[in-house]
């Protein structure tokens, strides 16, 4: 290990340790530099303390990611393959747009996306149309899932339509009767940069079990 590694983490224990202390004695202390005259309103060592905290986490934060962009491997570890999953359940589709759009801008070539929706009614559609929106056709798909890996539904007269990027329209019906479309689900994350998953609610772990069931072990 080098010198500067050692310095630098007895120099963060320290630094944690210290501020650690000082926040618990200021605290108690309870001494203010600023208050009205009913005191609901006041600024106190306490709050220095937590403010110099988080201006010098900003400079350690600034310096790290300098550091980071000089190096010859920026962005590093490009050769290993990574998963992203995102779990939706009624997301607020302003939030949900951003937070897809800034996945979208993220630079990094072995990249997996995997959305999962908690619900497959006509009411979660405007999460999956959101991820068309962002990431488009090529390379993407969706794929509708009328059950989930521990729960199975009936499936109605009437499947939601698929338009503007989906490739499994006709299999949506006939692998949901045959095989609940576990093969589908997996063939669909597997083989795409980018997948969106519609399926039968479950709450946010059967979601997350989605993901990770269907991605095994083709991911770093």
């Amino acid at each position: 290990m080098k010198c500067s590694k050692v310095f630098r983490l007895v120099f963060t224990t320290l630094f944690a340790v210290a501020l650690f202390a000082g926040m618990v004695a200021v605290y108690a202390w309870g001494f203010q530099f600023l208050h009205n005259d009913h005191r609901y309103i006041s600024f106190g060592l306490y709050g220095a303390i937590v403010a110099l905290h988080v201006v010098i986490q900003s400079i350690f934060g600034y310096l790290e990611h300098r550091q980071m962009k000089r190096a010859d491997d920026f962005p590093p570890c490009q050769n290993r393959s990574v998963a992203l999953m995102i779990a939706a359940y009624q997301e607020d589709p302003i939030l949900l747009q951003k937070c897809l759009e800034s996945i979208r801008d993220i630079q990094y070539k072995n990249l997996k996306v995997v959305l999962v929706i908690d619900g497959n009614s006509e009411d979660d559609m405007y999460m999956r149309d959101q991820f068309v929106e962002v990431f488009g056709t090529k390379d993407s798909d969706t794929f509708v899932w009328r059950h989930n890996f521990h729960a199975k539904e009936k499936l109605p007269q009437n499947v939601p339509l698929l338009q503007n990027g989906a490739k499994h329209l006709e299999n949506v019906i006939i692998s949901s009767q045959k095989d609940n479309g576990e093969q589908i689900v997996q063939d669909v994350i597997r083989n795409n940069k980018y997948s969106c998953i519609m399926q039968k609610w479950g709450r946010k772990r059967e979601v997350m079990y989605t993901a990770f069931k269907a991605l095994g072990d083709t991911v770093d």
